[in-house]
């Protein structure tokens, strides 16, 4: 399985890509592993809780798994490519800043 990293969630990891193998085979389980080994990584992807964070953009197979009906309990494939972006916010101060005269 290769992971892919963006932004903030490259440097938290210190890598653009990983290859894993074994016993991960859903998203949850990945998320586990993930901030096992690159604790940095759960400033950027958990919530207080301990939940995914609603934003970030997470793609399994490009592939959002919130909208799956297993969620974040969808399976992964050996072959499955997750990618992994910063937080995202909504750009609304942005577009009122262009807008004012």
């Amino acid at each position: 399985m290769q992971l892919r990293f963006y932004a903030n969630m490259r440097t938290a990891v210190g890598a653009a890509s990983l290859e894993i193998s074994g016993s991960v085979t859903s998203f949850r389980d990945l998320l586990a592993k993930l901030v096992e080994q690159y604790p940095d990584t759960a400033f950027h992807l958990l919530d207080a809780n301990g939940n995914l964070r609603p934003d970030v953009p997470v793609y399994v197979d490009g592939r959002n798994p919130r909208l799956s009906p297993a969620g974040i309990d969808t399976p992964l494939k050996p072959d499955s490519v997750v990618s992994f972006f910063s937080p995202i916010s909504s750009g609304r101060m942005n577009v009122e800043v262009l807008k004012k005269p």
